[in-house]
């Protein structure tokens, strides 16, 4: 038996036959934690000093909602992490979607764990970062079956350390998702279809990617149970998850895609991705200046959106180089998975070309395990990983912080 220096784990590094005990649980809960509380406090620290020293963008809140409110003190803790989809998700949480079909872009489950926990800014940061931890739990454990420990960790770190993770402290719903797709994918990977299925659906109730569990789920069983209707009916759970939010919003609004037309007041649109990465190269070219201008990132009064056309397109320029490399890398349930999460922002984009582009990646979650393959086997790349990721995440969260537009 190995000992791994990087985790304490004790055991074969063969997919199927890991040897877990309470010692190697101890070890690998201990070194979340770390990871966990290092990378919330990092990003704590960057969002506070940045709300405190930074110029403020303003930001129209949804109507009928209510904005932060608070003295300095908590403004500084918490009320900053509330901007852009927060507002959406407070209000929701506060006054349902009667009358307001636009807010039914923003799916119920997340809202609906605001509202369980008081129904304000510190609620929805606790349900956030109480459902990254976990997230962060599943996401070692689908790694270390199917890589060993080794890759396991590099995923953690790598995904904590996003520059977009500081979404994780955020009234953002991305945590809650990232729980129960990668919870959903672990219990698939176990053969616990009879969990694994109610959390996928419960997380296509949180965003709309979850449907798109319904690719690892048939690969999974077929691969493991062959054609026996019985297994295969358990990728079925997505769409019916999907189904129930679409049957809750026809005596409301009349029509069960409602939450699909909302998407057009965004500019979100069909198009064919050769042509979204056409217009998002042309826009990040135009753009390229105003990204390297801080004065111009943050200048007061209305946020822009077009310094982030740059980043966008770096941003999903990582994603695709990160997926290619990762084709037979990882296993093949993970990475459909993650081409699927790609190709939606890239057919389906918004006005301004990739909009959102930095925080889906975190939709698209085995990236994260394509990057940790490479940096366990090369030793410069995890310092090339940390010393551009850290900056950026810096820079993001502070514009975050001061209510410009990141993602």
């Amino acid at each position: 038996m190995a000992k791994d220096w990087l985790t304490g784990w004790t055991g074969s590094a063969s997919a199927d036959r890991v040897t877990w005990d309470r010692e190697n649980t101890r070890t690998a809960l201990r070194s979340i934690a770390w990871v966990f509380l290092l990378s919330r406090l990092f990003f704590f620290e960057i969002a506070s000093l940045a709300f405190l020293y930074l110029p403020h963008a303003w930001i129209q809140a949804p109507q009928g909602s209510l904005l932060p409110s608070g003295n300095g003190l908590y403004n500084v803790l918490a009320g900053l992490w509330a901007h852009w989809d927060g507002l959406w998700y407070l209000s929701i949480a506060h006054f349902g979607y009667t009358g307001r079909p636009q807010a039914t872009a923003f799916f119920p489950l997340y809202p609906l764990a605001i509202k369980l926990f008081g129904g304000g800014v510190i609620g929805g940061m606790v349900v956030s970062m109480a459902s990254f931890l976990a997230a962060l739990w599943f996401f070692y454990r689908i790694v270390q079956i199917d890589l060993g420990p080794r890759v396991a960790w590099y995923s953690i770190l790598t995904m904590a350390f996003f520059p977009t993770a500081f979404y994780a402290n955020a009234v953002y719903s991305e945590s809650l998702f990232l729980l129960l797709a990668i919870g959903s994918l672990y219990f698939l990977r176990t053969r616990r279809y009879w969990i694994a299925g109610p959390l996928g659906a419960l997380a296509t109730l949180v965003s709309t990617y979850g449907i798109l569990l319904v690719l690892p789920f048939a690969w999974m069983i077929w691969r493991t149970e062959g054609f026996r209707i019985k297994k295969l009916w358990h990728a079925l759970w997505m769409p019916a998850g999907l189904l129930g939010y679409m049957a809750f919003l026809v005596p409301r609004f009349g029509n069960p895609l409602v939450f699909e037309k909302a998407q057009s007041g965004w500019g979100r649109h069909r198009e064919l991705f050769p042509v979204t990465i056409y217009q998002a190269a042309v826009s990040a070219w135009k753009s390229a200046p105003q990204a390297f201008n801080l004065h111009r990132l943050f200048i007061g009064g209305a946020p822009s959106l077009d310094p982030m056309n740059f980043l966008n397109f770096v941003f999903m320029v990582f994603a695709v180089v990160v997926l290619v490399l990762s084709v037979k890398r990882i296993p093949f349930y993970l990475w459909v998975y993650a081409l699927a999460a790609l190709l939606i922002p890239l057919d389906y984009p918004a006005g301004s070309p990739l909009m959102s582009m930095p925080r889906l990646v975190l939709e698209a979650f085995p990236l994260f395990v394509g990057v940790a393959t490479i940096m366990a086997r090369i030793r410069w790349t995890r310092a090339v990983y940390f010393i551009v990721a850290i900056p950026v995440g810096m820079l993001l969260t502070a514009l975050f912080a001061t209510a410009h537009w990141v993602a």
